[in-house]
């Protein structure tokens, strides 16, 4: 399922189960990630990132992935998932959860804009690959 989001954007994923116990069960976690299942059968997950404004002592989530399977969507599961997410960032002593979204992904941001996130202005971004 780690790799339904690569699949969806038409993307090449490397995910795999090693990285995947590394980052979720090493100490300390790399990613924190949630799961939704229905019985036994995963549904859905979510997997976030710690972030912090420290010129302003916040903390925060950054949510990296939300998935829920095609069968299971409009059902509540994403809600649910979302629900976990922000508790989580509580209980962790966030102030807040910040979200990306691919531009063309209007589903997922109407969904986030219907449980009270706001659009923020992109600013100019940097990466390196090493």
């Amino acid at each position: 399922m780690s790799d339904a989001p690569g699949r969806f954007h038409d993307e090449t994923t490397k995910a795999d189960p090693a990285a995947l116990h590394r980052d979720l069960f090493t100490g300390p976690p790399w990613v924190w990630g949630l799961i939704a299942e229905a019985g036994t059968q995963p549904i859905g997950y979510a997997l976030m990132l710690p972030t912090a404004q420290v010129q302003h002592a916040r903390r925060g989530i950054d949510l990296h992935h939300l998935y829920v399977g095609s069968d299971w969507r409009g059902k509540g599961v994403g809600r649910a998932l979302m629900t976990n997410v922000e508790t989580h960032a509580r209980t962790l002593h966030c102030s807040y959860v910040t979200i990306g979204t691919d531009p063309q992904n209007i589903s997922a941001q109407v969904a986030y804009e219907s449980l009270g996130y706001t659009r923020r202005t992109p600013g100019p971004r940097f990466s390196k690959k090493f």
